[in-house]
């Protein structure tokens, strides 16, 4: 019973997550369909005079993680429809 419970809980932490190879193939002047094959739905979004930027939660790979932090957040900005900057969300 205790296995079973111990992989639930792992495919709930990593069932809504990207991977991180995805964020490795993010590149810059990327349209938003072609990130959004890569990475999927955002978590969430912020605009700011004329730029939007879309926050990802990103799993970490194996040998990164600790049982208290197993992601990371990362976002995608885009200007003009296109990828400007993306990286790790430091805060």
């Amino acid at each position: 019973m205790k296995r079973v419970a111990q992989g639930l809980l792992l495919a709930f932490l990593a069932g809504g997550c990207v991977h991180g190879t995805a964020v490795e193939q993010v590149q810059a002047g990327m349209s938003r369909a072609e990130v959004a094959a890569l990475m999927g739905q955002p978590d969430g979004t912020t605009n700011t005079a004329g730029r939007e930027c879309e926050l990802y939660t990103v799993t970490k790979d194996f040998w990164s993680r600790v049982p208290w932090n197993m992601t990371d957040r990362y976002y995608v900005c885009y200007s003009d429809g296109r990828v400007d900057t993306f990286g790790l969300a430091t805060s």
